[in-house]
């Protein structure tokens, strides 16, 4: 009889370790407290005061996100995006004013050298510093004075110039890590930035779902858990666990009672630490030590267009970037479809919607002048207050590594001790790790 392996929890970290594993050959049961997959990567359906689909938060991948993509080949669903190879970028300042680096289509590094050199987008010395600082994440372990804490001492450190801060380095270390720079661990950017710019060009793409999110992977991952013979088992949440090294128990809500030879505990760190209380035994995460971090964003359907292009960056903005549903998604209804992302930042997300509403149409205003002019049809606001774990310098150590005190049980999820940040890609990449270290446990018990 093939080993039987509990998963708790349908985000990317679970399914990742769950597709991992049923393509093993393992008897998986999934367990998701919700009635859908993804956890807090999700669509709203269409709704009469909305009358399109509203991801909770527009998602850029990138082309060095290997471990989600090597979950999305797993069960087939390769397809569903727009790669902009080579990476191109645009921004567009107050009073309309378009900026735009282009890399070319040559390999890494060159794309990025020859990019730079033909930007509009930063002054001729900046470009230099900016090349310069990127250049000290080629190798790990990166090298810095005791003093390279945060981001931004780094910045500062390098000199780098307001243009290079305002439209690359603030709405990069924003997006990735959803901290602001004053806060970022410069060795969790420098993780990511050393994986865009110093592997293949691939790599440094921007990768656009092409379907609202809840649409990308999860009807996929059904079907391949179920081809494989996985189970799962929704509107079911967990209630009690009783944790050993020898045979564990998970009590669900419906009075169902799981075992098996592992368990991938893939939660949040909140409702980790809630589960693992009613073992009895001390948590191997404090979620209060690991803080939490927002996403806001606000959906409008405009009724004449404003822009061209998948996505355009706002500098000095609190919205630091502008999704276009038309292009993402093929929108065709009445208007354009525009969504705007503010990562990080808990001032504006402790704010009413009216007033979020407020403030994006303000800055829509600035930096695209005709927007004045320009009616709004339809508007939605849609808040995550715990997106993300908080990843500064005090909360760094407390990330859990994915072992626990007992052989059998094993941790998953973006807040674990990965390297990277709290993105699809950190979550990926700790459910194949979970994954593994179940193998790894399997093959010493046999």
């Amino acid at each position: 009889m093939s080993p039987k392996i509990v998963v708790v929890g349908g985000g990317y970290a679970g399914i990742s370790a769950a597709t991992a594993l049923v393509e093993e050959g393992l008897s998986v049961d999934l367990l998701e407290t919700r009635s859908s997959l993804g956890g807090r990567v999700y669509s709203t359906a269409a709704s009469e005061n909305f009358p399109v689909p509203v991801d909770n938060g527009p998602h850029l991948l990138m082309g060095c996100y290997r471990e989600t993509f090597r979950f999305f080949k797993r069960i087939g669903s390769s397809s569903g995006f727009h790669w902009m190879d080579p990476l191109s970028l645009s921004w567009q300042s107050a009073g309309g004013t378009i900026a735009s680096l282009n890399c070319a289509d040559l390999p890494a590094p060159f794309h990025l050298v020859f990019g730079l050199l033909a930007s509009n987008a930063f002054p001729f010395s900046e470009k230099i510093r900016m090349a310069l600082a990127l250049r000290r994440f080629h190798h790990h372990p990166f090298s810095f004075p005791e003093s390279v804490e945060t981001v931004e001492d780094f910045l500062n450190f390098t000199r780098q110039g307001p243009r290079t801060r305002e439209r690359f380095w603030v709405p990069l270390c924003r997006a990735v890590m959803n901290v602001p720079p004053d806060v970022a661990p410069i060795e969790g950017l420098g993780q990511v930035l050393q994986r865009i710019f110093f592997g293949t060009r691939r790599d440094s793409a921007l990768v656009v779902p092409a379907r609202p999110l809840s649409e990308i992977a999860f009807p996929e991952t059904m079907e391949f858990l179920k081809s494989k013979g996985g189970l799962v088992h929704f509107r079911d949440g967990v209630l009690e666990l009783s944790l050993t090294s020898g045979p564990f128990q998970v009590k669900t809500a419906s009075g169902k009672v799981f075992t098996g030879d592992a368990l991938v505990l893939a939660v949040p760190p909140r409702s980790l630490e809630a589960l693992w209380t009613t073992s009895g035994l001390p948590s191997p995460v404090d979620a209060s030590r690991l803080g939490k971090s927002p996403i806001v964003s606000v959906h409008l359907i405009l009724e004449r267009p404003l822009m061209t292009g998948h996505l355009i960056g706002l500098p000095g903005a609190n919205f630091d970037w502008i999704f276009n549903r038309n292009a993402n998604w093929g929108y065709a209804g009445p208007g354009q479809y525009l969504s705007l992302v503010c990562s990080g930042n808990l001032t504006l997300a402790q704010k009413h919607n009216q007033e979020i509403l407020e403030s994006a149409l303000k800055e829509l205003h600035r930096h695209f002048p005709n927007a004045v002019k320009t009616q709004c049809l339809y508007s939605k606001v849609t808040k995550e207050m715990a997106a993300t774990f908080l990843w500064n310098r005090e909360t760094g150590p407390f990330r859990p590594p994915g072992e626990t005190t007992f052989s059998n049980i094993f941790l998953a999820g973006d807040f674990t001790a990965t390297g990277l940040p709290a993105t699809i890609e950190g979550a990926c990449q700790s459910g194949h790790q979970a994954a593994e270290k179940v193998r790894d446990y399997l093959e010493k018990k046999a």
